[in-house]
């Protein structure tokens, strides 16, 4: 063999074992020690699941605001007023007194007062502009309250208890309150008689004045002229004698009471 086709050879194959001994040479060893790779923030997969969670709920979110149904449903809930009745209503009540009618315009001049109030039973607050009849004396505007535990209407024992209060911009503030206890039998079966017993007493906050106080029992018979006529509305007559005695700056008073109130509901 030639001596350059020795030569040649001799440099091929060394660089040919080189090339047939680099995979193996490239694999780690078990032993080896290796270097872990930091993962990017946008390659983790426990933020990949993140991203596609909230994805899903702002989908489900989209979902439920845009929903046609839903939608029908709020405008059934507004008309049929669903959302009003869980509310009860304050009971509004104008007042208007010493306004003359017709049959009164030759009649004397009466303090006149208008206002309204806010509640009924239990509590109530009122405002009222006053405009008195007396020449010379200015209008006054006042605020009352009230708080009471309302008699109850069955038969057997009856009590009851308020307590008042009245402030205005031209008089001296007034605190009130009262207590009745009693008895409410039904005598036949449309007549019922009822018993009681009353004090009152208010008390003003000015000089010369301060508190005045009475104790004031009183007979009481309602007829249910409904039931006794069998008529198809309601209707009762209420009859009332009472007998104001004076316990402190109170005066003797007698007072009687006739009232007829009837009561249609239209079906």
């Amino acid at each position: 063999m030639p001596a350059i086709s020795r030569l040649c050879l001799g440099r091929l194959l060394p660089a040919l074992a080189l090339l047939l001994a680099g995979p193996a040479a490239a694999q780690p060893s078990a032993d080896s020690a290796q270097i872990p790779i930091p993962r990017g923030g946008l390659l983790d997969p426990e933020a990949a699941e993140a991203l596609s969670a909230t994805a899903t709920e702002s989908v489900e979110t989209s979902a439920v605001v845009f929903d046609p149904s839903l939608a029908a449903i709020g405008r059934l809930t507004a008309g049929s007023g669903g959302h009003m009745k869980a509310r009860t209503p304050i009971p509004v009540d104008i007042i208007r007194n010493g306004f003359a009618s017709r049959d009164d315009v030759g009649m004397a001049d009466r303090d006149r007062s208008v206002g309204f109030r806010l509640g009924r039973d239990v509590f109530s607050l009122s405002t009222t502009l006053t405009s008195p009849a007396t020449p010379g004396a200015s209008r006054d505007a006042s605020l009352g309250w009230r708080l009471a535990q309302p008699v109850a209407a069955g038969s057997g024992l009856i009590w009851g208890m308020s307590t008042s209060g009245t402030t205005a911009v031209g008089a001296s503030p007034e605190q009130a309150g009262d207590a009745l206890i009693g008895y409410r039998q039904e005598v036949l079966p449309h007549l019922t008689l009822t018993s009681q017993l009353g004090v009152n007493g208010n008390y003003v906050f000015a000089p010369g004045d301060g508190l005045h106080s009475a104790l004031t029992p009183e007979v009481k018979l309602t007829v249910d002229l409904a039931k006794a006529a069998d008529l198809p509305w309601q209707a009762s007559l209420d009859l009332g004698l009472a007998r104001k005695l004076p316990l402190v700056a109170s005066d003797y008073e007698t007072s009687g009471t006739a009232m007829l109130s009837m009561k249609y509901k239209l079906q």
